[in-house]
């Protein structure tokens, strides 16, 4: 993923939050039911948020890795065997 797409995603992400926290503030329900639905909705979010981290932050490390051994072998001379 190129940095692009990666500040796109963040701008789509952080509008969903201000859209969904609007929608609640506005909504015909008492302030503490708002309050309490903020508060659910924001764990949900942080708690995807944690895990789309977790997933991106191995699909790194995995690369990483790869291109690691893929250097290490041309270094070694084994290029056609990488």
């Amino acid at each position: 993923m190129n940095m692009r797409s990666g500040e796109f995603l963040g701008g789509v992400l952080v509008g969903v939050l201000i859209g969904g926290a609007l929608g609640l503030l506005f909504a015909p329900e008492a302030g503490e039911e708002v309050r309490q639905r903020i508060k659910e909705r924001a764990g949900d979010y942080k708690n995807r948020a944690v895990e789309t981290g977790s997933q991106w932050l191995e699909k790194g490390k995995s690369a990483l890795r790869e291109t690691k051994e893929q250097i290490a072998a041309k270094v070694r001379g084994d290029e056609g065997e990488a």
